[in-house]
């Protein structure tokens, strides 16, 4: 019999995955913004082989200080996939950063809806008189 998992157990999953994934970042910001910056560089500019390795390992290398942050996260299966000490190749560094943008962007919308938001109104700014009331 095949290990089936129900689409709970794989919601489930994806949300500690997610919560691991925002621990980490909160933990190491700048190594999270670092990571980031790369990942978007990669997507959006050519790298030329000769800086493939430097460049590759400096993200895993960002990557394996959020993995040991919150090991559940996310950025496990990048760091593993990237890192050309492991099963990183030179051939897929554009789509497993372009991947990796992704998963970043649903991190900062899971964090988003997290947190309450509030609504500035104008009257926050004005001042009340001594009745309670707003003066103009």
């Amino acid at each position: 019999m095949e290990n089936r998992l129900s689409i709970e157990d794989l919601q489930q999953k994806r949300y500690k995955a997610l919560a691991a994934s925002e621990k980490a970042v909160r933990m190491h910001p700048e190594e999270y913004r670092a990571a980031r910056e790369i990942v978007r560089h990669v997507i959006s500019s050519t790298i030329d082989i000769s800086s493939y390795d430097q460049t590759a390992r400096r993200l895993a290398r960002l990557l394996e200080t959020l993995v040991k942050a919150a090991p559940g996260s996310i950025f496990s299966y990048f760091h593993e996939n990237i890192d050309p000490r492991k099963s990183g190749s030179p051939a897929f560094l554009r789509a497993m950063c372009a991947d990796l943008d992704e998963q970043i962007k649903c991190i900062e919308r899971f964090q988003a809806d997290k947190h309450a938001h509030r609504i500035i109104s104008p009257d926050c700014f004005r001042k009340k008189g001594s009745n309670g009331e707003f003066r103009t």
